[in-house]
């Protein structure tokens, strides 16, 4: 069997191309619905043919995802808040950046398969906001734990994000500041 060999500079052409891949899902989703999006469309978009786009993803469903990771990454997403004090400053520095996706935040939160990406991290992102509201609230129990545990997480997300800008019509940094006073205040 010949041993194979990945070419730096072909890996690199990959990285680029992939990349390119997921800025025109962004552009694309700057005034339209993720049910508009195709494999095609994209492809026009990147101005690449569609078989390039299908050499680096077989379905729609996994360019969203890798839409969705890529997002996730530019915007800081890397784990969950771990301690109190992490819930607490986490919308301040999330909101903003938020602000610089939010035509891709805004279809992630509007499309069904938006909402299972989502749904996939729920448990972890649970579980991590369990345990730092129970730092702050070691006596907490039960469905008293639960709710809390709900409010701050919908003052920690895109969907709290989204209501604060849209509906209040508060800019991303004074969200991200009126969402991490919330907490504080249902922390203490």
């Amino acid at each position: 069997m010949k041993p194979t060999y990945a070419s730096p500079l072909r890996e690199r052409q990959k990285a680029d191309t992939r990349a390119l891949l997921l800025e025109a899902v962004e552009r694309l989703l700057t005034g339209r619905s993720l049910g508009e999006l195709s494999l095609a469309i994209v492809a026009q978009e990147a101005g690449v043919t569609e078989r390039t786009v299908y050499r680096h993803f077989k379905t729609r469903k996994q360019l969203l995802e890798a839409t969705w990771v890529a997002v996730n990454d530019a915007i800081g997403i890397k784990d969950f808040p771990r301690t109190a004090e992490e819930l607490i400053e986490r919308p301040k520095k999330l909101f903003p950046a938020f602000e610089k996706r939010a035509e891709v935040i805004r279809a992630m939160l509007a499309s069904p398969h938006g909402r299972e990406l989502r749904l996939r991290a729920n448990t972890q992102r649970q579980a991590a906001i369990r345990a730092a509201v129970k730092s702050a609230r070691p006596n907490l129990r039960g469905p008293a734990l639960t709710r809390l545990c709900a409010a701050v997480q919908l003052f920690c997300s895109a969907s709290g994000w989204a209501t604060m800008t849209d509906y209040w019509g508060l800019d991303s940094a004074e969200a991200g500041r009126g969402a991490s006073e919330a907490i504080a205040k249902l922390l203490s």
